[in-house]
């Protein structure tokens, strides 16, 4: 966060701290129009003065890179070799922790989960459209 705003208290896990005036500019943009792009999304939030610390910034980079090197490491079928627990990476075909295993499935399960929720909201919009649609054509 600059100086300029100083970050609020943190809400959740997971929510991202932001001066309110951005938030509330967002939400509302948002709410207007029913969807918003990352790149209005950049705009606000330098709008209302929201930067990073450089060597954070170029830390999160260099780690994105190598999380996609590790996540390319596929093998013949595909499928990843190597997974990641926390912020460790493992061998899965070399890895005899049976709790760090435990750990990937967990994840990957609870990853799975909330996909399927997603997934589930979005085909039922699709199906109210498609009534619509269905209606529109009859009555036409």
């Amino acid at each position: 966060m600059s100086k300029e705003h100083p970050a609020r208290a943190a809400g959740p896990p997971g929510r991202p701290v932001l001066p309110l005036e951005a938030e509330q500019e967002i939400m509302d943009t948002l709410s207007a129009n029913m969807r918003i792009s990352s790149d209005e999304i950049a705009a606000i939030l330098k709008k209302h003065g929201v930067s990073g610390d450089a060597d954070a910034l170029q830390t999160a980079y260099r780690k994105r890179l190598g999380q996609r090197l590790m996540s390319s490491i596929r093998d013949e079928n595909g499928r990843r070799e190597v997974l990641a627990r926390g912020s460790e990476y493992i061998v899965m075909e070399c890895c005899s922790d049976r709790q760090a295993l435990k750990a990937i499935r967990y994840r990957i399960d609870s990853q799975m989960k909330g996909l399927d929720v997603s997934a589930g909201k979005v085909q039922g919009r699709i199906r109210v459209l498609d009534r619509l649609i269905s209606r529109f054509r009859k009555a036409g």
